[in-house]
């Protein structure tokens, strides 16, 4: 099964406790085994729980890609060992990097595959230059309909995209050439825009809010490239 629908405490917001990898899932603490078992059968890696500034909404502070996580310069010194700790338990050779910024809502802001980086142009040219060397990609500055916050409109794998309906063709195309896969627009969670806050999605599989309706999920799956 490539999707699943699942609810985080009765929450549909996946996106905000969450971000997920090809090669793990850091997610809020608290949720339970069953909830963990589902992330694991349908993401088909292993979910780390954590917390970031000791909040659970970890998808609202952190982003990244295969090669690295980005989190707020303000993370407790504890938490970003205990991630670290857990990486390397699981035998997962990944950085873990604060960026030093005054924007700390990097989740919302950054939209990235392991081709490339989407970040929202708050970021001044200097920090996304060394967000490219963070995460090993090439990074563009930009929005995708009238939003900066590039990582709360759009989830992109190494197998698809979906985006805010908002965008334009030309974004679309755009994004197809910075991505390298197809990008769609759609919504989640029964009408919702915000698509990369209501759902966790890797190359493996995507765990959407428990409201999105049938047609929505077909669409989420075709974008996401997972119906043939």
């Amino acid at each position: 099964m490539h999707i699943e629908r699942l609810d985080f405490e009765n929450s549909p917001y996946l996106g905000v406790y969450g971000i997920a990898t090809d090669r793990v899932v850091l997610i809020r603490e608290g949720l339970g085994e069953r909830k963990l078992s589902v992330i694991r059968e349908v993401l088909k890696v292993p979910p780390v729980e954590t917390s970031v500034m000791k909040s659970r909404i970890i998808g609202i502070f952190a982003a990244g890609n295969s090669n690295a996580i980005v989190v707020p310069w303000y993370i407790w010194d504890t938490e970003l060992e205990a991630i670290k700790r857990s990486l390397e338990e699981l035998g997962i050779d990944m950085k873990v990097v604060p960026f030093r910024s005054r924007l700390t809502a990097l989740g919302n802001l950054i939209l990235s595959n392991d081709r490339a980086a989407l970040v929202s142009v708050k970021f001044s040219r200097e920090e996304a230059d060394e967000l490219e060397g963070i995460l090993g990609v090439e990074v563009e500055r930009g929005m995708i309909g009238d939003y900066h916050a590039v990582g709360s409109v759009g989830v992109v794998t190494n197998r698809g995209g979906i985006v805010h309906p908002e965008a334009t063709d030309e974004e679309i195309e755009w994004l197809r050439d910075l991505f390298g896969v197809k990008i769609y627009v759609g919504t989640a969670n029964m009408g919702v825009p915000f698509v990369g806050s209501c759902m966790l999605a890797n190359s493996n599989g995507v765990v959407v809010g428990n409201p999105t309706t049938g047609p929505e999920m077909v669409k989420i799956e075709e974008a996401l490239g997972f119906l043939d």
